[in-house]
């Protein structure tokens, strides 16, 4: 669970060309009111619903919720802050600022780059319509 927030935080979008140039869809913007699954968890129900400024996962069925505020530094990177979360044993905390930069977006599939407090990853994310 753990790593389904960084990986939520860092999911699902592309704003910076910079980012967004190895293929796929460049368009970053239209995930901005998306429903994204995570693909690299254990938890196939887990998922991301992410608007202009708020995200909210939903880890267990959604017994666990996770919520954030996004500050949005390109078209395609964001930082993502902590709120709260309930999820037990959780490694991070309201406060903690999470980045997550979307490297490409090919068909319905979201690849990110993410990293907080010094830990970072690569994961990605299934577009749910």
């Amino acid at each position: 669970m753990k790593r389904l927030f960084l990986t939520l935080i860092s999911a699902p979008i592309c704003f910076s060309a910079a980012f967004c140039q190895h293929g796929g869809n460049n368009d970053c913007a239209i995930l901005k009111k998306y429903k994204l699954q995570y693909l690299s968890l254990k938890d196939t129900s887990a998922y991301i619903m992410l608007s202009d400024d708020s995200a909210v996962e939903y880890h267990n069925q959604g017994r666990y919720k996770l919520t954030a505020k996004i500050e949005w530094v390109s078209d395609c990177e964001y930082n993502m802050i902590l709120s709260s979360v309930t999820i037990p044993e959780f490694l991070y905390h309201p406060g903690d600022v999470m980045n997550v930069r979307v490297d490409k977006i090919e068909q319905d599939i979201v690849y990110y780059f993410s990293t907080i407090n010094g830990n970072g990853w690569e994961g990605k994310l299934r577009v749910v319509k």
